[in-house]
Protein backbone atom coordinates (compact mmCIF):
# COMPACT_ATOMS: atom_id res chain seq x y z
CA UNK A 1 0.00 0.00 0.00
CA UNK A 2 3.01 1.92 0.66
CA UNK A 3 4.58 1.49 -2.25
CA UNK A 4 1.57 2.50 -4.50
CA UNK A 5 1.38 5.71 -2.10
CA UNK A 6 4.79 6.57 -3.36
CA UNK A 7 4.24 6.27 -6.62
CA UNK A 8 1.02 7.72 -7.06
CA UNK A 9 3.13 10.66 -5.05
CA UNK A 10 5.98 11.06 -7.38
CA UNK A 11 3.82 10.90 -10.36
CA UNK A 12 2.16 13.94 -9.30
CA UNK A 13 5.42 15.32 -8.95
CA UNK A 14 6.52 14.50 -11.97
CA UNK A 15 3.25 16.24 -13.25
CA UNK A 16 3.73 19.85 -11.97
CA UNK A 17 7.08 19.47 -12.84
CA UNK A 18 6.24 19.24 -16.29
CA UNK A 19 3.43 21.51 -15.78
CA UNK A 20 6.12 23.99 -14.53
CA UNK A 21 8.53 23.51 -17.66
CA UNK A 22 5.20 23.87 -19.79
CA UNK A 23 4.52 27.08 -18.39
CA UNK A 24 7.58 28.04 -19.38
CA UNK A 25 7.64 26.96 -22.79
CA UNK A 26 4.34 28.15 -23.30
CA UNK A 27 3.43 30.94 -21.39
CA UNK A 28 6.43 32.96 -21.15
CA UNK A 29 6.45 34.70 -24.42
CA UNK A 30 7.07 38.19 -23.92
CA UNK A 31 5.04 40.68 -24.76
CA UNK A 32 5.85 44.21 -25.72
CA UNK A 33 4.60 47.29 -23.54
CA UNK A 34 1.66 48.65 -25.68
CA UNK A 35 1.99 52.59 -26.60
CA UNK A 36 -1.00 54.47 -25.34
CA UNK A 37 -4.01 54.10 -22.70
CA UNK A 38 -5.98 52.93 -25.58
CA UNK A 39 -3.22 50.16 -26.64
CA UNK A 40 -2.50 48.95 -23.13
CA UNK A 41 -6.21 48.64 -22.53
CA UNK A 42 -6.50 46.30 -25.47
CA UNK A 43 -3.51 44.48 -24.15
CA UNK A 44 -4.87 44.04 -20.71
CA UNK A 45 -8.07 42.39 -21.70
CA UNK A 46 -6.45 40.42 -24.16
CA UNK A 47 -4.54 39.13 -21.30
CA UNK A 48 -7.45 38.58 -19.06
CA UNK A 49 -9.44 36.96 -21.88
CA UNK A 50 -6.66 34.03 -22.33
CA UNK A 51 -5.83 34.18 -18.67
CA UNK A 52 -8.00 34.83 -16.34
CA UNK A 53 -11.85 35.09 -17.95
CA UNK A 54 -12.40 31.31 -17.32
CA UNK A 55 -12.95 32.10 -13.89
CA UNK A 56 -13.75 35.64 -14.00
CA UNK A 57 -16.34 36.14 -16.69
CA UNK A 58 -20.03 35.42 -16.45
CA UNK A 59 -20.37 35.17 -19.76
CA UNK A 60 -18.34 32.44 -20.53
CA UNK A 61 -19.42 28.53 -20.32
CA UNK A 62 -18.59 26.29 -18.28
CA UNK A 63 -15.65 24.11 -19.41
CA UNK A 64 -16.46 20.32 -20.45
CA UNK A 65 -14.84 19.31 -17.30
CA UNK A 66 -16.98 21.11 -14.95
CA UNK A 67 -19.63 18.47 -15.80
CA UNK A 68 -17.54 15.93 -15.25
CA UNK A 69 -18.43 13.59 -12.08
CA UNK A 70 -16.68 14.87 -8.81
CA UNK A 71 -13.98 17.16 -10.31
CA UNK A 72 -17.21 18.92 -12.20
CA UNK A 73 -18.57 19.88 -8.86
CA UNK A 74 -15.53 21.72 -7.68
CA UNK A 75 -14.54 23.14 -11.24
CA UNK A 76 -18.11 24.73 -10.87
CA UNK A 77 -17.77 25.95 -7.44
CA UNK A 78 -14.28 27.39 -8.20
CA UNK A 79 -15.54 29.34 -11.22
CA UNK A 80 -18.72 30.50 -8.71
CA UNK A 81 -16.12 31.74 -6.49
CA UNK A 82 -14.18 33.51 -8.87
CA UNK A 83 -16.97 35.76 -10.62
CA UNK A 84 -18.01 36.36 -7.03
CA UNK A 85 -14.88 37.74 -5.88
CA UNK A 86 -14.04 39.68 -9.69
CA UNK A 87 -15.98 39.72 -12.71
CA UNK A 88 -13.92 41.85 -15.43
CA UNK A 89 -17.63 41.39 -17.76
CA UNK A 90 -19.66 42.60 -15.25
CA UNK A 91 -21.98 45.65 -16.38
CA UNK A 92 -25.11 45.58 -13.63
CA UNK A 93 -24.64 48.14 -12.18
CA UNK A 94 -25.20 50.24 -15.69
CA UNK A 95 -28.93 48.85 -15.17
CA UNK A 96 -30.94 46.06 -17.47
CA UNK A 97 -31.43 48.33 -19.54
CA UNK A 98 -27.70 49.60 -20.98
CA UNK A 99 -26.44 49.90 -24.38
CA UNK A 100 -23.79 47.80 -25.63
CA UNK A 101 -21.88 51.83 -26.21
CA UNK A 102 -22.80 52.68 -22.48
CA UNK A 103 -20.74 49.13 -21.45
CA UNK A 104 -17.86 49.69 -23.32
CA UNK A 105 -17.63 53.11 -22.16
CA UNK A 106 -17.79 52.54 -18.52
CA UNK A 107 -14.81 52.47 -17.07
CA UNK A 108 -13.87 49.29 -14.78
CA UNK A 109 -14.66 49.75 -10.81
CA UNK A 110 -11.74 51.12 -8.88
CA UNK A 111 -11.89 48.60 -6.53
CA UNK A 112 -11.78 45.91 -8.84
CA UNK A 113 -8.22 47.25 -9.94
CA UNK A 114 -7.08 46.80 -7.07
CA UNK A 115 -7.95 43.51 -6.27
CA UNK A 116 -6.04 42.90 -9.40
CA UNK A 117 -2.92 44.90 -8.26
CA UNK A 118 -3.06 42.98 -5.22
CA UNK A 119 -3.15 39.15 -6.61
CA UNK A 120 -0.21 40.05 -9.27
CA UNK A 121 1.52 41.52 -6.62
CA UNK A 122 1.09 38.01 -4.66
CA UNK A 123 1.04 36.03 -7.43
CA UNK A 124 -2.23 33.97 -5.90
CA UNK A 125 -3.62 33.91 -9.15
CA UNK A 126 -4.25 31.78 -11.27
CA UNK A 127 -4.55 28.44 -7.98
CA UNK A 128 -2.21 25.31 -8.72
CA UNK A 129 -4.99 23.26 -10.02
CA UNK A 130 -5.76 25.71 -12.34
CA UNK A 131 -2.62 26.21 -13.78
CA UNK A 132 -2.35 22.15 -13.92
CA UNK A 133 -5.24 22.13 -16.14
CA UNK A 134 -4.23 25.07 -18.59
CA UNK A 135 -0.58 25.19 -19.22
CA UNK A 136 0.50 28.47 -19.81
CA UNK A 137 -1.80 30.08 -17.90
CA UNK A 138 0.27 31.85 -15.44
CA UNK A 139 1.31 35.26 -16.22
CA UNK A 140 4.90 36.32 -17.15
CA UNK A 141 6.68 39.16 -16.76
CA UNK A 142 5.56 41.12 -19.77
CA UNK A 143 2.17 40.38 -18.71
CA UNK A 144 2.29 41.45 -15.16
CA UNK A 145 3.77 44.80 -16.73
CA UNK A 146 0.66 45.36 -19.07
CA UNK A 147 -1.58 44.94 -16.56
CA UNK A 148 0.07 47.19 -14.41
CA UNK A 149 0.08 49.86 -16.33
CA UNK A 150 -3.75 49.46 -17.34
CA UNK A 151 -4.27 49.31 -13.67
CA UNK A 152 -2.53 52.77 -13.02
CA UNK A 153 -4.66 53.76 -15.96
CA UNK A 154 -7.66 53.24 -15.08
CA UNK A 155 -7.18 54.13 -11.49
CA UNK A 156 -5.57 57.53 -12.47
CA UNK A 157 -8.11 58.35 -14.49
CA UNK A 158 -10.70 57.83 -11.68
CA UNK A 159 -9.22 59.45 -9.00
CA UNK A 160 -8.02 62.71 -11.79
CA UNK A 161 -11.69 63.71 -11.89
CA UNK A 162 -11.41 64.49 -8.26
CA UNK A 163 -8.37 66.61 -8.57
CA UNK A 164 -5.79 63.82 -6.72
CA UNK A 165 -2.86 63.29 -9.72
CA UNK A 166 -0.60 61.60 -6.45
CA UNK A 167 -1.06 57.80 -5.00
CA UNK A 168 -1.96 56.50 -7.98
CA UNK A 169 -1.31 52.67 -7.41
CA UNK A 170 -2.31 53.00 -3.34
CA UNK A 171 -5.09 51.46 -1.87
CA UNK A 172 -6.45 54.61 -0.18
CA UNK A 173 -6.06 58.59 -0.62
CA UNK A 174 -6.57 61.13 1.31
CA UNK A 175 -9.85 63.53 0.40
CA UNK A 176 -8.72 66.67 -1.37
CA UNK A 177 -9.69 69.96 0.61
CA UNK A 178 -12.34 70.90 -2.10
CA UNK A 179 -13.84 69.96 -4.98
CA UNK A 180 -14.83 72.44 -8.03
CA UNK A 181 -18.52 73.42 -7.69
CA UNK A 182 -20.29 76.59 -8.76
CA UNK A 183 -20.75 78.16 -5.54
CA UNK A 184 -24.01 80.44 -5.90
CA UNK A 185 -25.80 76.82 -7.03
CA UNK A 186 -24.23 75.02 -4.00
CA UNK A 187 -26.39 77.97 -2.44
CA UNK A 188 -29.28 77.36 -3.75
CA UNK A 189 -28.96 73.58 -3.26
CA UNK A 190 -28.35 73.81 0.58
CA UNK A 191 -31.68 76.09 1.01
CA UNK A 192 -33.38 72.83 -1.25
CA UNK A 193 -32.09 70.12 0.89
CA UNK A 194 -32.67 72.00 3.31
CA UNK A 195 -36.46 72.48 2.57
CA UNK A 196 -39.66 70.61 4.01
CA UNK A 197 -41.82 71.43 0.71
CA UNK A 198 -40.05 68.97 -1.49
CA UNK A 199 -42.11 66.10 0.76
CA UNK A 200 -45.74 65.84 0.31
CA UNK A 201 -47.05 67.30 3.87
CA UNK A 202 -44.53 70.00 4.29
CA UNK A 203 -42.57 67.30 7.20
CA UNK A 204 -39.70 65.75 5.84
CA UNK A 205 -36.39 67.29 3.91
CA UNK A 206 -33.65 65.69 2.65
CA UNK A 207 -31.48 66.55 5.77
CA UNK A 208 -34.13 65.34 8.00
CA UNK A 209 -32.89 61.43 7.24
CA UNK A 210 -28.88 62.94 6.33
CA UNK A 211 -28.23 64.80 9.20
CA UNK A 212 -24.85 66.94 8.54
CA UNK A 213 -24.41 66.43 12.19
CA UNK A 214 -24.78 62.78 12.56
CA UNK A 215 -22.36 61.85 9.78
CA UNK A 216 -24.74 62.87 7.02
CA UNK A 217 -27.37 59.75 8.55
CA UNK A 218 -29.97 60.01 11.10
CA UNK A 219 -28.28 57.29 13.63
CA UNK A 220 -31.92 55.04 12.75
CA UNK A 221 -32.11 51.79 11.56
CA UNK A 222 -34.47 52.76 8.89
CA UNK A 223 -35.36 56.28 8.48
CA UNK A 224 -38.61 57.77 8.86
CA UNK A 225 -40.35 59.44 6.01
CA UNK A 226 -44.19 61.05 5.64
CA UNK A 227 -46.73 59.41 7.98
CA UNK A 228 -44.62 57.53 9.84
CA UNK A 229 -43.34 55.21 7.17
CA UNK A 230 -39.91 53.11 7.25
CA UNK A 231 -37.56 52.23 4.30
CA UNK A 232 -36.41 48.91 4.05
CA UNK A 233 -32.29 49.79 4.26
CA UNK A 234 -30.36 51.82 6.87
CA UNK A 235 -29.90 55.23 4.91
CA UNK A 236 -26.32 55.42 3.85
CA UNK A 237 -24.40 59.34 4.36
CA UNK A 238 -24.39 61.71 2.11
CA UNK A 239 -21.13 63.18 3.05
CA UNK A 240 -18.56 62.06 0.72
CA UNK A 241 -21.08 60.39 -1.74
CA UNK A 242 -19.46 62.76 -4.23
CA UNK A 243 -16.92 60.02 -4.59
CA UNK A 244 -19.40 57.00 -5.30
CA UNK A 245 -19.19 55.19 -8.52
CA UNK A 246 -22.88 54.79 -8.35
CA UNK A 247 -25.48 56.29 -5.99
CA UNK A 248 -28.11 53.95 -2.98
CA UNK A 249 -27.36 50.88 -2.00
CA UNK A 250 -28.28 49.02 -4.70
CA UNK A 251 -27.03 51.89 -7.50
CA UNK A 252 -29.66 52.62 -9.00
CA UNK A 253 -28.92 56.37 -9.59
CA UNK A 254 -26.08 56.83 -11.53
CA UNK A 255 -24.91 60.44 -10.07
CA UNK A 256 -25.78 63.04 -7.21
CA UNK A 257 -28.41 65.07 -9.07
CA UNK A 258 -30.09 61.48 -9.96
CA UNK A 259 -30.01 60.70 -6.53
CA UNK A 260 -31.61 63.70 -5.15
CA UNK A 261 -34.61 63.15 -7.98
CA UNK A 262 -35.43 59.95 -6.04
CA UNK A 263 -36.63 60.60 -2.30
CA UNK A 264 -39.11 63.33 -2.86
CA UNK A 265 -41.39 61.06 -5.16
CA UNK A 266 -40.36 58.58 -3.06
CA UNK A 267 -43.89 57.08 -1.30
CA UNK A 268 -42.38 56.16 1.64
CA UNK A 269 -39.97 58.78 1.62
CA UNK A 270 -41.21 62.44 1.08
CA UNK A 271 -43.76 60.83 -1.01
CA UNK A 272 -44.55 63.98 -2.87
CA UNK A 273 -47.10 63.26 -6.21
CA UNK A 274 -45.21 64.82 -8.99
CA UNK A 275 -42.34 67.75 -9.61
CA UNK A 276 -45.38 69.88 -10.53
CA UNK A 277 -46.79 69.86 -6.79
CA UNK A 278 -43.24 70.50 -5.37
CA UNK A 279 -42.64 73.64 -7.70
CA UNK A 280 -46.50 74.97 -6.94
CA UNK A 281 -45.16 75.30 -3.30
CA UNK A 282 -41.74 76.82 -4.45
CA UNK A 283 -42.97 79.37 -6.87
CA UNK A 284 -44.65 81.78 -4.18
CA UNK A 285 -41.31 82.26 -2.31
CA UNK A 286 -39.73 85.50 -3.99
CA UNK A 287 -36.74 85.10 -2.71
CA UNK A 288 -35.69 81.78 -3.52
CA UNK A 289 -37.13 82.13 -6.98
CA UNK A 290 -34.87 84.97 -7.38
CA UNK A 291 -31.89 83.64 -6.31
CA UNK A 292 -32.87 80.21 -8.46
CA UNK A 293 -33.81 82.24 -11.45
CA UNK A 294 -29.87 83.68 -11.02
CA UNK A 295 -28.39 80.74 -11.71
CA UNK A 296 -30.99 78.56 -13.79
CA UNK A 297 -32.98 80.49 -16.18
CA UNK A 298 -35.16 78.21 -17.25
CA UNK A 299 -36.79 77.99 -13.74
CA UNK A 300 -37.85 75.41 -12.12
CA UNK A 301 -37.85 71.51 -13.08
CA UNK A 302 -36.71 67.97 -11.84
CA UNK A 303 -33.26 68.79 -13.54
CA UNK A 304 -32.65 71.98 -12.37
CA UNK A 305 -33.74 71.93 -8.26
CA UNK A 306 -31.86 68.23 -8.52
CA UNK A 307 -28.49 69.58 -9.79
CA UNK A 308 -28.69 72.56 -7.35
CA UNK A 309 -28.75 69.85 -4.60
CA UNK A 310 -25.86 67.92 -5.94
CA UNK A 311 -24.16 71.16 -6.68
CA UNK A 312 -24.21 71.36 -2.82
CA UNK A 313 -23.81 68.01 -2.07
CA UNK A 314 -20.27 68.40 -3.88
CA UNK A 315 -19.44 70.21 -0.66
CA UNK A 316 -19.88 67.81 1.75
CA UNK A 317 -16.59 66.29 1.74
CA UNK A 318 -14.74 65.50 4.70
CA UNK A 319 -10.95 66.22 4.49
CA UNK A 320 -8.36 66.29 7.08
CA UNK A 321 -9.04 63.74 9.13
CA UNK A 322 -6.14 62.38 11.34
CA UNK A 323 -5.83 59.10 9.12
CA UNK A 324 -5.36 61.89 6.01
CA UNK A 325 -2.81 63.64 7.94
CA UNK A 326 -0.76 60.44 8.16
CA UNK A 327 -1.44 59.55 4.41
CA UNK A 328 -0.02 62.73 3.70
CA UNK A 329 3.00 62.14 5.62
CA UNK A 330 2.43 62.82 9.12
CA UNK A 331 3.70 59.99 10.77
CA UNK A 332 2.84 60.94 14.29
CA UNK A 333 -0.82 61.37 13.31
CA UNK A 334 -1.76 57.77 14.67
CA UNK A 335 -0.98 56.09 17.60
CA UNK A 336 0.95 53.01 17.97
CA UNK A 337 -2.46 50.72 18.58
CA UNK A 338 -4.14 52.93 15.80
CA UNK A 339 -1.11 51.88 13.41
CA UNK A 340 -1.57 48.29 14.58
CA UNK A 341 -5.53 48.61 13.32
CA UNK A 342 -3.95 50.15 9.86
CA UNK A 343 -1.71 47.70 9.22
CA UNK A 344 -4.90 44.72 10.24
CA UNK A 345 -7.11 46.36 7.94
CA UNK A 346 -4.58 46.96 5.32
CA UNK A 347 -3.40 42.66 5.87
CA UNK A 348 -6.94 42.04 5.80
CA UNK A 349 -7.31 43.33 2.32
CA UNK A 350 -10.16 45.76 3.93
CA UNK A 351 -8.41 48.43 1.94
CA UNK A 352 -9.17 46.56 -1.59
CA UNK A 353 -12.96 47.08 -1.62
CA UNK A 354 -12.98 49.83 1.05
CA UNK A 355 -10.81 51.66 -1.79
CA UNK A 356 -10.33 55.51 -3.16
CA UNK A 357 -10.93 58.28 -1.31
CA UNK A 358 -13.62 57.88 0.98
CA UNK A 359 -12.63 54.60 1.05
CA UNK A 360 -16.01 52.60 -0.15
CA UNK A 361 -18.35 53.09 -2.61
CA UNK A 362 -16.72 51.76 -5.95
CA UNK A 363 -17.54 48.62 -6.10
CA UNK A 364 -20.62 46.23 -5.63
CA UNK A 365 -19.73 43.18 -3.28
CA UNK A 366 -21.82 39.98 -1.95
CA UNK A 367 -22.56 40.49 1.36
CA UNK A 368 -22.49 36.53 2.09
CA UNK A 369 -19.11 36.38 0.36
CA UNK A 370 -17.16 34.00 2.75
CA UNK A 371 -20.59 32.83 4.56
CA UNK A 372 -24.03 33.22 5.22
CA UNK A 373 -24.61 36.62 6.60
CA UNK A 374 -28.67 36.39 6.61
CA UNK A 375 -28.67 32.90 8.74
CA UNK A 376 -31.37 33.17 11.20
CA UNK A 377 -33.47 35.51 9.83
CA UNK A 378 -35.98 35.77 7.16
CA UNK A 379 -35.16 37.99 3.98
CA UNK A 380 -36.55 41.18 3.40
CA UNK A 381 -36.72 43.35 -0.16
CA UNK A 382 -34.11 44.94 1.05
CA UNK A 383 -31.76 42.38 0.76
CA UNK A 384 -32.00 42.18 -2.75
CA UNK A 385 -28.90 44.70 -3.27
CA UNK A 386 -28.03 45.46 -7.17
CA UNK A 387 -30.34 42.50 -7.94
CA UNK A 388 -33.40 45.24 -7.32
CA UNK A 389 -32.44 47.68 -10.37
CA UNK A 390 -30.23 45.44 -12.46
CA UNK A 391 -32.79 42.79 -12.26
CA UNK A 392 -30.78 39.70 -12.43
CA UNK A 393 -30.69 36.87 -9.94
CA UNK A 394 -27.01 36.99 -9.77
CA UNK A 395 -26.88 40.11 -8.32
CA UNK A 396 -28.82 39.15 -4.90
CA UNK A 397 -27.43 39.98 -1.97
CA UNK A 398 -25.22 42.26 -3.75
CA UNK A 399 -24.54 45.73 -2.42
CA UNK A 400 -22.49 48.95 -3.11
CA UNK A 401 -19.80 49.01 -0.25
CA UNK A 402 -20.07 51.79 2.05
CA UNK A 403 -17.92 54.33 2.54
CA UNK A 404 -15.80 54.54 5.94
CA UNK A 405 -15.11 58.12 6.25
CA UNK A 406 -16.54 59.27 9.69
CA UNK A 407 -17.83 55.79 10.21
CA UNK A 408 -17.75 56.19 14.03
CA UNK A 409 -20.39 58.71 13.70
CA UNK A 410 -23.18 56.43 10.97
CA UNK A 411 -24.24 54.12 13.67
CA UNK A 412 -26.51 51.44 13.36
CA UNK A 413 -24.59 49.65 10.53
CA UNK A 414 -24.88 47.36 7.74
CA UNK A 415 -27.64 47.80 5.14
CA UNK A 416 -29.70 46.30 7.47
CA UNK A 417 -28.80 48.10 10.48
CA UNK A 418 -27.79 45.07 12.09
CA UNK A 419 -25.05 45.96 13.61
CA UNK A 420 -25.65 48.36 16.33
CA UNK A 421 -21.58 49.15 17.54
CA UNK A 422 -18.67 49.30 15.36
CA UNK A 423 -17.08 46.55 16.47
CA UNK A 424 -19.50 44.91 15.77
CA UNK A 425 -19.60 45.47 11.77
CA UNK A 426 -15.64 44.98 11.94
CA UNK A 427 -16.64 41.85 13.50
CA UNK A 428 -18.91 40.99 10.83
CA UNK A 429 -16.85 42.05 8.10
CA UNK A 430 -13.82 39.80 8.79
CA UNK A 431 -16.45 36.36 9.33
CA UNK A 432 -18.38 37.50 6.06
CA UNK A 433 -16.05 39.59 3.75
CA UNK A 434 -12.71 37.82 5.01
CA UNK A 435 -13.50 34.59 6.05
CA UNK A 436 -12.63 34.21 10.02
CA UNK A 437 -14.60 32.24 11.85
CA UNK A 438 -13.50 34.04 15.00
CA UNK A 439 -11.90 36.95 14.78
CA UNK A 440 -9.70 37.36 17.60
CA UNK A 441 -10.85 40.57 19.90
CA UNK A 442 -7.29 42.37 19.27
CA UNK A 443 -7.89 42.30 15.38
CA UNK A 444 -11.22 43.83 15.86
CA UNK A 445 -10.55 46.59 18.37
CA UNK A 446 -7.42 47.33 16.86
CA UNK A 447 -8.97 47.87 13.36
CA UNK A 448 -12.12 49.66 15.46
CA UNK A 449 -9.97 52.34 16.72
CA UNK A 450 -8.12 52.77 13.35
CA UNK A 451 -11.40 53.82 11.72
CA UNK A 452 -12.52 56.02 14.46
CA UNK A 453 -9.08 58.03 12.88
CA UNK A 454 -11.27 58.29 9.90
CA UNK A 455 -13.53 61.52 10.98
CA UNK A 456 -12.51 64.10 9.04
CA UNK A 457 -13.39 68.30 8.95
CA UNK A 458 -16.84 69.28 7.16
CA UNK A 459 -16.11 73.05 6.23
CA UNK A 460 -13.45 73.29 8.47
CA UNK A 461 -14.81 72.26 11.58
CA UNK A 462 -13.84 68.70 12.98
CA UNK A 463 -17.02 65.98 12.95
CA UNK A 464 -17.19 64.65 16.30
Amino acid sequence: MMKKLRLVALALAALIVLAGLAQRLIGQRPRPMPDGAAAVDAAAREILAAKCNDCHDHTRPVPFYGNLPVMGALVRKDIRDGVRHFDIADKSHLGPDATAEEKAADPVPFAWMNKLRHTLADGSMPPIQYKLMHWGSALNDSEKAILDAWIRDVQGAWLAQWGITEGIGADVHPIPDALPHHPIKAAVGERLYNDKRLSKDNTISCATCHVIEKGGTDNLPFSVGVGGLKGGVNAPTVLNAVFNMRQFWDGRAAHLAAQAGGPPLNPVEMASANWEEIIAKLEPDLALRAMFLAVYPEGYSEATICDAIAEFEKRLITPNSRFDKYLKGDKGALTAHELRGYELFTANRCAACHAGPAMGGLSFEYADLKGDYFAGRALTDGDAGLAAFSKNPKDDKRFKVPTLRNVALTAPYMHDASKAQLADAVASMLTYQVGKKKPRDEEVQSITLFLKTLNGELFGTLLK
